[in-house]
């Protein structure tokens, strides 16, 4: 069976991605992206004691909670335990693929070339997070990697932001995945949250206005 993240991505196409200097102001900004209509939220390692947000965090109906920058099976047990519900790093981890994936939820590790993004396809990756796909050729390159590797399900990172997200989508990705863009640390960090809200319900605005245009063609198709 899918795990729910996959599904809601294939269905929602954007996941924020959490950083700040603090749980506190991690949290924070969690809940302001999920006011802002984005369904998956991914709090990152890189926030000190990242678990301790994890874990104060009940998501409202709609959204779901992960991990990110998760890079050794002792942080993918640790953040399940913390309520996270799916699964996403820099990098391919056999370790870490083999626990996500036991425990039945989306693992999507990072990978940049035809032979990394294979071998994490063959561990059982979901999805694919191409890092960072913004100075490898955008879009562009999204379109070259998926003439020889059509079925696979892609996220683009790295280098994302309002303006070509319909493009990273239009070229062929499942999803995207947005950091400043959205919840940019220094927003976070000074406590200004409504900004975040009203960046995360700009994003879910292009994307229906992209829909009800036709100018979004089926993402991930």
């Amino acid at each position: 069976m899918e795990p729910t993240a996959f599904t809601t991505l294939r269905e929602r196409h954007l996941i924020s991605v959490i950083r700040a200097a603090s749980a506190d102001a991690a949290l924070a900004a969690a809940k302001a992206v999920a006011a802002g209509g984005i369904a998956l939220i991914e709090i990152t390692f890189t926030v000190p004691d990242a678990l301790r947000a994890m874990k104060a965090w009940t998501p409202p109906p709609g959204a779901t909670m992960g991990a990110g920058t998760v890079l050794t099976a002792d942080q993918c047990r640790a953040a399940l335990d913390a309520g996270a519900r799916f699964i996403v790093a820099p990098n391919f981890s056999p370790e870490v693929a083999r626990v996500a994936l036991a425990a039945g939820v989306m693992y999507c590790p990072g990978a940049y070339t035809t032979t990394e993004i294979l071998t994490a396809r063959d561990a059982g990756a979901h999805v694919i997070k191409v890092y960072p796909v913004g100075v490898a050729g955008g879009p562009d390159y999204i379109k070259i990697i998926r003439d020889p590797l059509p079925d696979i399900p892609f996220l683009a990172a790295g280098g994302t932001h309002l303006d070509n997200t319909v493009p990273f989508l239009n070229a062929g990705c499942v999803g995207v995945g947005l950091g400043a863009a959205i919840a940019d640390p220094k927003l976070a960090d000074a406590g200004r949250m409504n900004e975040i809200t009203q960046r995360a319900k700009a994003f879910v605005q292009r994307l229906a206005e992209a829909r009800a245009s036709g100018v979004l063609a089926k993402a991930g198709a």
